[in-house]
């Protein structure tokens, strides 16, 4: 079971308020997508998958011209708040 940082279980499918997200995730990842791994802190996302004390979470950003680019990453329980389930 996935608790957040407030003690509740946090389950695939709930929205999740990103409060941190681990450096070693982008140690070796290009600048820009470094700039966009970190713009989802604050934002509310979805829960894709859970593996341990981890949460998978996506976010999709608007490229323009038809075109999309997204991320997943996977953020600790603890830097992560439920928002509903």
């Amino acid at each position: 079971m996935l608790l957040d940082k407030n003690g509740k279980e946090v389950k695939i499918g709930s929205k999740v308020k990103v409060l941190h997200i681990d450096s070693k995730v982008t140690e070796f990842l290009p600048e820009q997508e470094v700039s966009d791994i970190y713009s989802m802190i604050n934002d509310v996302l979805e829960v894709y998958e859970i593996s341990g004390n981890y949460a998978s979470v996506e976010k999709i950003w608007d490229r323009g011209e038809g075109k999309t680019e997204s991320h997943r990453v996977s953020v600790a329980g603890s830097d992560l708040e439920l928002i509903a389930e």
